[in-house]
């Protein structure tokens, strides 16, 4: 991580997204994708998981 780059945490990751088109990730176990998010987090990068709606996955 470069001196500039300043992890984000998920409320503020959520805020950022809120209102912009997203990429779904559907594969890999929820496990998988909290350390995907994690680590975009500690990027700077904003990302964010959460469950598939009823039915839906």
């Amino acid at each position: 991580m470069s001196t500039d780059e300043v992890p984000l945490g998920a409320r503020e990751a959520q805020e950022l997204l809120d209102g912009l088109p997203v990429v779904a990730c559907l594969a890999g176990s929820m496990d998988y994708m909290k350390e995907v998010r994690d680590r975009c987090l500690a990027a700077g990068i904003p990302a964010m998981v959460v469950a598939p709606a009823p039915g839906r996955g």
